[in-house]
């Protein structure tokens, strides 16, 4: 039982790792083609990491063999999101320090297009709001949901002989 514990860690790790690598890969997309202000990046994003604790759990699962507990499966889909929330939020944090411009003549550019300037106040001031609520609270939500359902969904101790 050490080992498969073991196996979990290191498992609840790699999707975590894959999950933020992902997340990051397509922030990178979305941003070079200036689409990160749209909303509907966000979505794809959170749709990743519904999608890949999801899967986590159900590899869980396998790598147990099927004996899972409810418990067992919960706890490594909600650590697996708790990790890959703090690191995709501690590199968003990161790239935002970082692509924040500091000249002050290009802190005020206004912006005659219909979207919103990654560069402009309200953008800036906003970043905070956006953190919180997209990046912590609708990414561990949706992490929590697809623990819930992958957990519930997935085929534990399958002992039926009949098909019928």
């Amino acid at each position: 039982m050490a080992r498969a514990e073991h196996s979990i860690l290191r498992l609840v790790w790699v999707y975590s790792f894959i999950i933020t690598a992902v997340c990051i890969a397509l922030a990178g997309i979305f941003y070079l083609t200036h689409w990160f202000t749209d909303l509907w990046t966000g979505y794809i994003i959170n749709g990743v990491i519904f999608i890949g604790v999801m899967l986590a759990v159900i590899h869980a699962n396998s790598l147990l063999g099927g004996g899972a507990s409810l418990y067992q499966l919960a706890i490594s889909g909600i650590v697996t999101t708790v990790l890959a929330t703090i690191m995709i939020a501690t590199v968003t944090v990161l790239f935002h320090l970082v692509t924040v411009p500091t000249d002050p003549a290009t802190l005020n550019v206004t912006n005659e297009e219909a979207r919103i300037n990654e560069y402009s106040v309200q953008t800036r001031q906003g970043f905070w709001v956006f953190m919180v609520g997209n990046i912590l609270f609708a990414n561990v939500t949706l992490g929590v949901l697809g623990t819930l359902i992958g957990a519930i969904a997935v085929k534990r101790d399958q002992k039926t002989e009949n098909a019928g």
